[in-house]
């Protein structure tokens, strides 16, 4: 099956995701295919059996196929075959790297369709031969992804940027109210939320080691952090240690995060690394007061420029320091804090919707596949390729 002959109306997208557990990436893919299923596209799923993800798209009625583990075994790969080979899909969307190797592999000898995998953090890449072999193209959340994928010597013509987006009416639905009352906070406390997993580049230290100054000048002020992970207990333990423990309460994972959004003062990101961080646009859209670092992608939903308005404060990444003094500026200054916080709202709702990722997720699924035209129609005739380059019609728009 050639995708290069799909009518756009047509298309059936496979998203494969290899997580366990319903995480930033998870919610991006699930509204892609419900925004795919909105635009009249087919979008069947592959996951891991028994998680998160089967459960919600389950529930979302769309077509689920699974394998066992995380997609490393013999079995695993045959029924990701098996899948492929029934449904026929369009355009393979792997949500992770594992998704790219598991489906390439699985796939070897089937009819090819497109095949692009999103990139979604800033780590350096350990290989990139999977990308290189396995994929059409790279569908990087940011230019700092994108930028880190250059350095890799990826090909420019195969990264395409498509920023994270949510549904505002997520956001929305919080209740300061609600939100405050879960958390059991008085009226007068000052609360400070941080909304990320629990792991090493999420930079919670970092914030930790800033409540003791944070406190010295306001000693009402709780931290709330609304996330799992691998590194609770060493962070309790460094509360412990700073003799802040009181102040700080560990929240684990929440279905709640627009009340805890909509209750908090301040919502702080004190990554040292960072691919986008779609929670910050969900905070964006709550109007709420946010301080975070210039980490990764960032500054592409924060640090505005050419005269436009500063919708949070920013500060380098890896500073405890730098952080306090942000926190306790935006205390200081309400006034500036609410003008920032409908600053953001308003940017986000611009830039940064559930519609506008999918829109550009299409946008790149059509530039992937003009570019597969011209390499194959140039490798049988090279002498083409500065013609093919600047006639060719984008083949699946037309």
């Amino acid at each position: 099956m050639d995708v290069l002959n799909t009518k756009r109306e047509e298309l059936h997208v496979v998203i494969i995701s290899t997580q366990k557990k319903w995480h930033g990436g998870e919610v991006q893919a699930a509204l892609l295919a419900e925004g795919l299923r909105e635009l009249g596209h087919r979008c069947s799923i592959l996951c891991r059996a028994g998680c998160e993800f089967e459960r919600r798209m389950r529930a979302s009625n769309f077509g689920v196929y699974t394998f066992p583990n995380r997609c490393r075994s013999p079995i695993a790969l045959f029924r990701i075959r098996k899948a492929l080979k029934t449904l026929r899909p369009n355009v393979v969307h792997a949500n992770d790297a594992h998704a790219l190797v598991a489906s390439g592999v699985a796939g070897l000898g089937l009819p090819t369709p497109l095949r692009v995998v999103s990139r979604r953090v800033d780590f350096p890449l350990r290989s990139t031969e999977h990308y290189k072999y396995l994929s059409d193209g790279l569908i990087c959340v940011s230019t700092a992804v994108q930028r880190v994928c250059r350095r890799a010597k990826l090909s420019p013509e195969t990264l395409h940027v498509v920023h994270d987006g949510v549904n505002p009416a997520f956001a929305e639905s919080g209740s300061r109210q609600r939100g405050r009352r879960k958390l059991g906070v008085t009226p007068t406390t000052k609360l400070l939320l941080t909304v990320a997993k629990l792991t090493d580049h999420k930079g919670h230290t970092y914030l930790l080691q800033a409540m003791p100054q944070i406190l010295t000048h306001f000693p009402s002020v709780n931290l709330a952090l609304a996330g799992d992970g691998e590194l609770r207990k060493d962070l309790e333990e460094e509360a412990g240690r700073l003799g802040i423990r009181s102040a700080v309460r560990f929240l684990g994972y929440r279905n709640d995060v627009p009340d805890l959004l909509a209750g908090a003062d301040i919502v702080v990101q004190p990554s040292h690394m960072e691919g986008l961080c779609s929670s910050l646009i969900d905070t964006m859209l709550a109007a709420r007061p946010i301080v975070a670092t210039r980490a990764g992608g960032i500054p592409e939903l924060l640090d505005v420029t050419h005269g436009n308005p500063a919708v949070a404060w920013l500060v380098p990444p890896k500073s405890s320091d730098a952080l306090a003094k942000a926190v306790l500026a935006a205390f200081r200054d309400e006034v500036t804090a609410t003008k920032r916080g409908q600053f953001a709202r308003e940017r986000a709702l611009q830039k940064f919707t559930a519609s506008k990722m999918v829109h550009g997720t299409l946008l790149a699924y059509a530039k992937v596949a003009r570019q597969r035209y011209l390499d194959q129609a140039a490798s049988r005739i090279p002498a083409l390729r500065p013609f093919l380059e600047s006639t060719v019609v984008d083949p699946v728009a037309a």
